[in-house]
């Protein structure tokens, strides 16, 4: 049986970094709960139990060498990361349109083809390579990366960012426009880590691989914005 160090750099990243992330998205994500359990603090707890949950894989398949197991973990992983965002949007969607116009229904129709869409990713082949030849790292194909992109930037992210500074104009109170700001600031910042992580493993340098965790870091000041423009605020 052939053993595998983490290095330290990487174990600092994974035990330290992200699973210290994952460890305050799930208590915001429980506190919003216990707050109150009406739909728009479910959609909104939902968004970052299922980016805790990411992190919780992730730290688990980074101490594993064995495949599939580690390939079919950081897809779950990824797709975890991305399906939380769909949740951000279906929640400014009823912030925009009322519970009464978007209806649960409506609800699951947009969570389950953005879901089946990101499924269609583990089914690319050679899509991951993750095994002793990447020293256990992911590293994506270009048409991985290129469709993985496509799908969460149009059915996600873009559409998340233009309903949220739609419902920033409609604020006309000076202190919910700030809050607002700080909301769809924090969102930029997840965004990014999302867009970072996805080309570095592809790119699968080094060097880029450490930025992109340093930058991970700013994930700690996106829970608490997230939270503090909004999450405080959907309990009244």
């Amino acid at each position: 049986m052939v053993l595998y160090q983490i290095d330290l750099a990487r174990f600092i990243t994974i035990y330290i970094v992200q699973l210290g992330m994952g460890i305050i998205y799930f208590i915001i994500g429980i506190r919003i709960l216990k707050r109150d359990t009406k739909r728009l603090n479910q959609l909104f707890s939902t968004f970052y139990l299922l980016s805790a949950s990411a992190t919780i894989v992730n730290v688990i398949y980074a101490s594993l060498f064995i495949n599939p197991t580690v390939k079919i973990l950081h897809f779950i992983t990824y797709f975890l990361f991305c399906f939380a965002i769909i949740y951000l949007l279906i929640f400014n969607l009823i912030l925009l349109k009322s519970e009464k116009i978007f209806t649960i229904r409506k609800h699951n129709l947009i969570a389950g083809i953005y879901a089946g869409l990101l499924f269609i990713l583990i089914l690319i082949p050679k899509g991951i390579t993750i095994d002793e030849s990447t020293d256990w790292r992911p590293v994506w194909s270009l048409p991985f990366l290129i469709y993985a992109l496509i799908v969460v930037s149009t059915c996600a992210v873009i559409p998340t960012t233009y309903y949220s500074i739609q419902i920033y104009k409609k604020f006309e109170d000076d202190v919910l426009k700030k809050k607002w700001a700080y909301y769809i600031l924090a969102t930029f910042g997840y965004f990014a880590i999302l867009y970072l992580s996805s080309i570095s493993n592809f790119l699968n340098d080094p060097n880029f691989r450490l930025i992109t965790s340093i930058a991970g870091l700013s994930l700690y000041v996106t829970a608490f914005l997230l939270y503090y423009g909004v999450g405080r605020e959907i309990k009244k």
